[in-house]
């Protein structure tokens, strides 16, 4: 089984605004221009229209593209326990006409796999796998489809504290497959960074996906299951980095051990294609996986100072984020957001990361106090052998942090620990001049997206 390597995805991470009405021809360039061998369609807190599986199967297909083999349409459907229950049988449905459309054409399944987000429990995917062969079989009647299941589940697993338990996870999750009647030898697991860190910071987060990452390659190495690694990252450190051309070498390596990386928006419209080849080149290398210790007590002690120090902060962000724009036809995260520590609702991980990227402090560097304690602790060595990448995340960040307006914005408490933190870290700030005084004075949609410009990312 041919299993994808780069997945293009529809997240609103770049300054270019994309339109639904885009995303058919955006999917054909990502197959031809991009390298991608995988489309997600995202319906989770977005407004995709239901056709869209099928018109970029079509698309692909008229344009020679071999789908089905090489290339694929991935679904990311919204989650029936988060999201509208109606909203996610329509996604499941839309999968399996878009499957009856490309067999009918081609003789292949465009759609091999849907993505399922925000997996917290074993009930919900059982859910899924019932609807969905339900669907089969009622489609399968009509001579639609197709009557045997032929499409997979890719959970996604988005907390720091569930991939530490991965393993365990994981090996539940075969088993709840095959309950559904779906006797599997290898899946694909789906491991997201942003929401995780919006959840526990950005240390806690990537110690934890990192852990994760070699606690799969163990799985792989026992024999009885296979499982093949998705990572999702974006391209500023606080979502992973993996998208940015300047830390790309050093998360590649951090995170190696992963078989499918996304393509995020930002890196395909807010570099150069040039930049752009560079990232893909590096992503697409086959890196065997670190073996390096991780504590599971960093990730906790990490997660805690995070949000304590967050959370008297996260009512500015909030209001901050009214000017961060929507460059895809999202649902409001006032709708679908995320709920964090004291039961405080936040934008989602694209925005509330723009949102302190506006606010002159960027959200890696919220991390100071969990460096601070590590340094006094004699754990940062070991902390920085774990997270090889995260000197490079600081000192790129540290050239979009203005403490003058993080200061007037959020007060002189937290900048005084990012500054004790860059110091212990031996990072003198050299701030961009030209995006200091722009962000000065910001307070427009059109200035976050100047800002965003300048970063290679609106968040």
């Amino acid at each position: 089984m041919y299993i994808p390597r780069l997945m293009c995805t529809q997240h609103p991470d770049s300054t270019v605004k994309v339109t639904t009405a885009e995303e058919v021809e955006e999917a054909a360039v990502a197959y031809l221009a991009y390298g991608c061998d995988e489309v997600m369609v995202d319906y989770e807190g977005k407004a995709t229209p239901y056709s869209q599986p099928r018109d970029v199967a079509a698309k692909a297909i008229a344009l020679g593209i071999p789908l089905g083999e090489r290339y694929f349409v991935t679904p990311r459907m919204p989650n029936p326990q988060l999201e509208d229950f109606e909203r996610s049988m329509l996604a499941l449905e839309a999968s399996v006409l878009a499957n009856s459309y490309s067999r009918k054409v081609a003789g292949v399944d465009a759609v091999r796999w849907i993505i399922l987000p925000m997996v917290e429990d074993f009930e919900t995917l059982v859910l899924v796998y019932r609807a969905l062969d339900l669907k089969t079989r009622d489609l399968a009647e009509l001579g639609a489809v197709q009557s045997r299941p032929t499409i997979q589940l890719i959970p996604l697993v988005e907390d720091a504290e569930r991939q530490l338990r991965i393993a365990h996870f994981v090996k539940i999750l075969f088993r709840v497959a095959a309950t559904s009647g779906r006797v599997l030898e290898n899946m694909r697991i789906f491991l997201g960074i942003s929401d995780s860190a919006v959840r526990h910071g950005h240390v806690a987060s990537a110690l934890a996906l990192a852990y994760a990452l070699q606690q799969i390659d163990a799985v792989n190495e026992e024999g009885e299951y296979k499982v093949w690694p998705v990572v999702g990252m974006g391209s500023p450190p606080f979502r992973g980095g993996l998208n940015n051309p300047h830390l790309v070498q050093a998360e590649a390596l951090q995170y190696s051990g992963y078989r499918t990386a996304t393509i995020q928006s930002a890196v395909r419209y807010d570099v150069s294609y040039a930049e752009f080849l560079r990232v893909r080149e590096i992503l697409s290398a086959q890196l065997p996986p670190r073996r390096v210790e991780i504590g599971e007590e960093w990730v906790k002690a990490a997660s805690h100072m995070y949000r304590d120090v967050v959370a008297g902060y996260l009512q500015k962000i909030v209001e901050i984020s009214d000017a961060i724009p929507s460059t895809r036809e999202r649902v409001s995260w006032r709708q679908y957001g995320r709920v964090v520590e004291g039961g405080v609702q936040v934008p989602r991980a694209i925005v509330y990361t723009a949102a302190w990227y506006f606010a002159g402090l960027p959200p890696t560097l919220l991390d100071a106090r969990f460096i601070m304690w590590a340094y006094k602790t004699d754990l940062l060595d070991a902390v920085l052998k774990a997270l090889p990448a995260l000197v490079y995340e600081w000192k790129y960040d540290s050239s979009f942090y203005c403490r003058e307006r993080a200061e007037r914005l959020l007060g002189g408490n937290l900048t005084k620990e990012v500054d004790a933190a860059l110091d212990v870290m031996d990072i003198k700030p050299e701030p961009d001049e030209t995006y200091v005084a722009l962000l000065r004075n910001a307070d427009a949609q059109a200035h976050a997206l100047a800002l965003g410009r300048m970063r290679g990312f609106l968040g």
